[in-house]
């Protein structure tokens, strides 16, 4: 498999930031032309307690009960 083709997400990581707020993140590897190393590019985001579980579940990574802040 050429390192150029799909590459997989890991680093799935879900905190619960407010009373609804969750903060869902992932890593992948991004490859440039002309280099032989990778670039680990994360992202990010804001989401409410539907889509953190869906988020979760889809990733089997353990669902956060209580505020971490």
């Amino acid at each position: 498999m050429s390192r150029y083709g799909k590459q997989e997400s890991y680093g799935f990581h879900c905190v619960k930031i407010g009373e609804d707020d969750y903060r869902i993140s992932w890593t992948w590897d991004r490859y440039y032309s002309d280099s032989r190393l990778r670039f680990p590019q994360t992202r990010s985001i804001r989401t409410d307690e539907k889509g953190a579980k869906r988020f979760c579940k889809k990733h089997d990574i353990r669902f956060p009960e209580s505020a971490v802040i």
